[in-house]
């Protein structure tokens, strides 16, 4: 018995929100171990930005590049695993984020530690935000937004506690996201 018109289109619309439910979960799968690298890192950082301030200024770059490496380093080992070649665009990408910064930072320089410490986690949350947008990826959006109110609270409601909270919030949150995204 053919199908109908009717039933043609609705299975077509079935494998379209299958394959986009499948690439979801896909882009899931890649984010997580990105998500629980940078929240050790953050933990880390802030917990020691916390106890021993002094000591912040030469930890944080530090950290920053065992992140990025470690972020390569997976991005590069997932690919490898999809058999997918290196693609120029995350490196442009990579360089035009750093040059916005560096601009910005020229422009209007942070004034104080705890202002260049919520600057990152929310140029992060938007990041996550905006990957979630473009991708569909709920759980990505919703973790971008937890981490930008809660640099914001931190921040402007318990300011002699924002790199404590940073650290088990923040670090803490993106660690659980992580985990949250490879539940999928």
């Amino acid at each position: 018995m053919p199908i109908t018109h009717v039933e043609a289109q609705e299975a077509l619309r079935d494998i379209a929100r299958t394959g986009r439910a499948s690439a979801t979960a896909h882009g899931y799968q890649h984010a997580s171990p990105h998500l629980i690298v940078w929240g050790a890192i953050w933990a880390f950082g802030y917990g020691l930005s916390y106890s021993r301030w002094q000591y912040s200024g030469a930890v944080w770059p530090v950290l920053s590049l065992i992140g990025v490496a470690a972020s390569f380093w997976i991005g590069w080992q997932s690919r490898s695993a999809q058999s997918e070649h290196y693609d120029w665009r995350f490196a442009a990408t990579a360089l035009a984020v750093f040059a916005f910064i560096a601009a910005l930072f020229a422009i209007m320089p942070p004034r104080t530690d705890a202002q260049l410490g919520a600057f990152f986690p929310i140029l992060v949350a938007l990041f996550y935000a905006i990957v979630g947008i473009w991708t569909r990826g709920t759980r990505i959006l919703l973790t971008g937004m937890a981490v930008a109110a809660l640099t914001l609270v931190s921040y402007f409601l318990l300011p002699q506690y924002f790199a404590l909270l940073m650290a088990g919030v923040g670090g803490g949150g993106l660690i659980l996201g992580g985990l949250w995204l490879r539940s999928v």
